[in-house]
């Protein structure tokens, strides 16, 4: 009798140690199941991240010419031409599989990570869409790599030419002027003039004010801004020459929407060059424009005008540029020149622009009435200069930055 119970004990013993070490043996192939599971849905995210990183590469370096019209096999010439349609499949080497779309029109990337790959019935996928942005470029009224000066008289204030017009309720007080430079006097205020905004200078920079000098806003010394040299587009260099476009005195010619590559362009007393579409200029002489009194470059409601000069260009007496749409956002000059006095306006005249001339010297004077951005290796405002800082400009980006990616999430 006992030896039965004995029996009968161990065996309870050993079916309720069977249960354990099969409650065990489950529970360690879930936590393993569950464990491998979080180890592929991590790779997936690296894969989408790895993808994310081929498309910045793509749009910075490579003009998205790896990638392929959105469910075609047409390859992609450039980024601008695929817009919202540029699409890549690529493969980590034993590592799964990314796909992304590249949507330039609304600069978003989204990037699908695939383990073990696209093509498994048993794959895990993480989803992740980041926004592409580059470095604003027209941040302040003016800014410059060096000596800002702001002569008797001068004016630097700001509006919103998405509100309409400069005037009235629309003339606000964020007409900021800066500069990298650290020297004494690096920016400097001469009697009367008035900066409706902030300035800035970078560290040990000083500003020199004069007698009745107004500034409205603070006076900082840490500023440091990358100010890239201007890069012409391959697609312009690579363009035939046209020689110097020439308007007559009293003469008008237009330029519709495409690509074009002069000399320079010569305006004479009284004439017009009219924008209709969005145009691109790469002006290569030594003298990329010349006026003559009282000519005027018009760009079309609706249009842009984008100019890259290698020379000098200057304007004459009362010359009007872009005075019907009054967008500087769509008048956009780039100077690669490098010589003293690159960019000179003067005269009575009125421009409505944005300029960037990293490394030469930007001048207006003599009742210039400029409204728009001005960034310049110096900046110059003379006999009653006036600068009024479109804001609707915070939103062009600086295209010889590269792109960085904002806005990450999972979707």
């Amino acid at each position: 009798m006992n030896n039965r119970g004995s029996l009968i004990y161990a065996l309870l013993i050993i079916l309720v140690l069977s249960g354990l070490s099969a409650t065990i043996l489950l529970s360690s192939v879930n936590e393993n199941s569950i464990v491998k599971r979080e180890a592929n849905s991590s790779a997936a995210l690296w894969a989408a991240e790895a993808g994310v990183q081929k498309s910045l590469w793509e749009y910075n370096y490579n003009n998205c010419t790896d990638m392929v019209q959105k469910g075609t096999n047409i390859a992609c010439i450039s980024c601008s031409s695929c817009s919202a349609n540029a699409t890549l499949a690529g493969t980590l080497a034993g590592y799964g599989d990314y796909d992304i779309t590249l949507n330039t029109a609304t600069a978003t990337v989204q990037s699908v990570g695939s383990i073990p790959s696209r093509s498994s019935s048993q794959k895990i996928q993480r989803n992740v869409q980041v926004t592409v942005s580059r470095p604003e470029v027209f941040g302040n009224g003016i800014y410059a790599q060096g000596q800002v000066t702001l002569d008797d008289n001068a004016l630097v204030n700001s509006f919103n030419s998405g509100n309409g017009p400069y005037g009235g309720a629309n003339i606000l007080n964020n007409g900021n002027v800066g500069t990298n430079g650290t020297g004494a006097g690096i920016v400097t205020i001469k009697d009367n003039a008035t900066v409706d905004g902030n300035v800035s200078t970078g560290p040990s920079g000083t500003v020199s004010a004069g007698s009745n000098v107004t500034i409205t806003g603070t006076t900082t010394h840490n500023d440091s801004v990358a100010l890239p040299a201007v890069v012409v587009p391959a697609s312009l260099t690579g363009l035939s020459g046209s020689g110097t476009l020439s308007v007559a005195n009293n003469q008008s010619t237009t330029l519709n929407a495409g690509s074009y590559k002069y000399t320079g362009i010569s305006l004479a007393n009284n004439s017009t060059l009219t924008i209709n579409g969005n145009v691109r200029l790469y002006l290569t002489g030594a003298t990329a424009l010349s006026t003559g009194n009282n000519a005027a470059i018009t760009v079309s409601n609706g249009a842009s005008l984008t100019v890259y000069v290698d020379g000098m260009l200057s304007t004459g007496n009362n010359v009007t540029i872009n005075a019907v749409s009054q967008l500087a956002s769509q008048l956009q000059i780039y100077s690669t020149y490098t010589g003293a006095n690159g960019v000179s306006f003067s005269n009575n005249g009125t421009a409505y622009a944005a300029v960037y001339a990293p490394q030469t010297d930007v001048t207006m004077s003599n009742n210039y009435g400029f409204y728009g951005a001005v960034v310049g290796k110096t900046v110059t405002l003379v006999n009653n200069g006036e600068i009024h800082y479109d804001q609707a400009l915070t939103s062009v980006a600086n295209p010889f930055e590269n792109a960085i990616t904002s806005n990450w999430q999972e979707y």
